[in-house]
This record gives C-alpha cells, structure tokens and sequence, in this order.
C-alpha cells in the first residue's frame, strides 16, 4: 500500500481524487485550509 498526500482534498477535485485513489487501495492523507471547500467525511 502506497501512502499519497493530497493537499486541497476538501475540493471537489481534492474529494473526487481521493475517492479514487482510496478505490484503487492507496492510504491517503488529506490536508486542507477549509477556506473554500467543504467539511465533510465521504
């Protein structure tokens, strides 16, 4: 399992590539400012 650090993951195309790449067996660390995206866990 590879580790991925995606930076803006609150995003749409931060949450939306994080799904995938949670999908396709990857461990993913999310860091985001929330100042324009959404809280929310998916």
């Amino acid at each position: 399992m590879k580790n991925i650090l995606i930076t803006g993951g609150a995003g749409f195309i931060g949450c939306e590539l994080t799904r995938q790449l949670v999908q396709y067996g990857f461990h993913v660390i999310v860091i985001d400012s929330l100042i324009n995206g959404e809280k929310r866990k998916s």
